[in-house]
């Protein structure tokens, strides 16, 4: 005889068990998403906190160059008020070797370099969106917009001074005691040129090239001057600036 075993019981789930089931599984999912998109969130504030992070160091390197500069433009500036002022009313043999040390500098100059690395990087990958502020963003901009505007000031005084003073240190001085002055150990600017340890050969008394050269000093000071200005401006701007990062991002 065959001996049926009846099923057990089998539990029918209410729909409120249904409910709840389904409830479970969006909460499941959602914390799912809530975790994923507060680690992706972590990720990108480290990454921003970085980046912001190397833009304040490149401002604060930025405003030691720029203050050395300053210094620089302000000190070579009084030595060509001092130069016109022996050019326009002294006798320049009294001065001769002054005169020689401060020609020398005409052919050189001292230059702000930004360390802007961070800023054009940041265009191309587009980590500039770290800034989520948009008025400080564009204080950021404006700081290298008007770096370059410096940057275009001294190129145009290099082709000025190449183009245009040119042969006139051959009229009036003797090359070789010139260039006797040029320092191949020099380690910044004010160390560029070697005050004269003796007697040079006398500056030509050409009465036309030393007006043409007083003019060249001239046009020098006023450059050094307008560099400075200019300098100040920037150094003012990027202070703002790292004041307002470590006042948004806590960097200090």
């Amino acid at each position: 005889m065959d001996v049926h075993y009846l099923p057990p019981n089998r539990h029918i789930k209410s729909a409120k068990e249904y409910l709840l089931d389904l409830i479970i599984i969006f909460v499941a999912v959602l914390l799912g998403f809530i975790v994923n998109d507060a680690r992706e969130s972590y990720i990108e504030r480290a990454k921003a906190k970085k980046y912001v992070r190397l833009l304040y160091d490149d401002l604060k390197t930025d405003m030691s160059a720029i203050q050395q500069t300053i210094s620089d433009k302000e000190w070579i500036e009084a030595k060509y008020d001092s130069a016109e002022n022996i050019l326009a009313t002294k006798d320049i043999r009294e001065y001769n070797e002054f005169i020689y040390y401060v020609e020398r500098y005409l052919s050189n100059n001292s230059i702000f370099m930004s360390r802007d690395i961070t800023f054009q990087q940041s265009l191309y990958t587009g980590n500039n969106g770290a800034i989520k502020s948009l008025r400080l963003y564009k204080e950021i901009a404006g700081y290298y917009l008007h770096y370059n505007q410096y940057k275009a000031v001294e190129n145009s005084y290099e082709t000025f001074y190449r183009n245009d003073l040119n042969g006139i240190d051959s009229k009036l001085f003797n090359p070789r005691d010139l260039t006797s002055l040029d320092n191949n150990k020099a380690t910044d600017f004010q160390s560029l040129v070697l005050r004269p340890a003796f007697p040079l050969k006398p500056i030509r008394r050409d009465i036309e090239n030393l007006k043409f050269f007083y003019i060249k000093i001239d046009n020098a000071k006023k450059h050094a001057n307008y560099s400075k200005l200019l300098l100040e401006e920037q150094k003012i701007s990027g202070l703002k600036i790292i004041k307002d990062l470590n006042k948004e991002f806590d960097l200090e």
